[in-house]
């Protein structure tokens, strides 16, 4: 809906994907407003949408405060939010005269935490082997050690993965150990489930008494 030729705020939004961590970010969204020179009293409100549907309390813009109109507001992340597209929704609203016009919105994409997993086995004799699973979680400056995630043991089983009972671990310092009984011959790995914000990975096999 077009407004009254002395009503002329246009403009965009931008951003990047998230990454959700399991600490709190603050996510930046740009705005960059062209506003007419003949334009009246105005007020700009920003929101986000989540995957739900549900809107975030509005940042607002308001010409009675003479504010930039290009700039940055932020959106809190703290590793519970629903995963998927968020929008950045923007509205113009004009006086005296009761007109709302959207702007353009723009949409990214909150992903959960990725992970890596590996396996390593040693023998310690009488067929028990010392299980070594290490994970290591997405940060923003790489890869690190993963503390307190999730992971289990699998077995190979004709031709299908079985859980093996009390093989549900949590890493410490990026490692969880764990001693089980087995064949020569019997492939293992090492399972991160998807949880909470983190995605799930899954090790190379290994092949007992190898």
């Amino acid at each position: 809906m077009a407004g009254p030729a002395s009503a002329d705020v246009t403009g965009t939004t931008s951003t990047s994907d998230v990454v959700l961590y399991a600490h709190c970010q603050q996510h930046p969204i740009d705005y960059d407003l062209q506003v007419g020179p003949l334009t009246g009293p105005w007020r700009v409100e920003f929101q986000v949408a989540d995957p739900k549907g549900d809107t975030s309390e509005g940042t607002v813009l308001n010409s009675a405060d003479n504010p930039a109109t290009s700039g940055t507001f932020t959106y809190t992340f703290c590793g519970s939010e629903p995963l998927g597209t968020y929008t950045v929704r923007a509205t113009v609203r004009y006086a005296p005269v009761n007109l709302e016009v959207p702007l353009p919105s723009t949409t990214f994409q909150v992903r959960p935490t990725a992970t890596r997993a590996t396996l390593a086995q040693t023998a310690l004799g009488h067929g028990r082997y010392r299980l070594d699973a290490r994970v290591t979680e997405e940060t923003e400056t790489g890869f690190g050690k993963a503390d307190g995630v999730s992971v289990r043991i699998e077995r190979l089983v004709h031709g299908k993965w079985t859980r093996i009972r009390g093989t549900a671990l949590t890493t410490v310092r990026g490692t969880a150990a764990t001693t089980v009984r087995g064949r020569p011959g019997t492939r293992l790995r090492a399972v991160v489930p998807t949880r909470n914000n983190y995605a799930g990975s899954t090790s190379k096999p290994v092949t007992l008494g190898r």
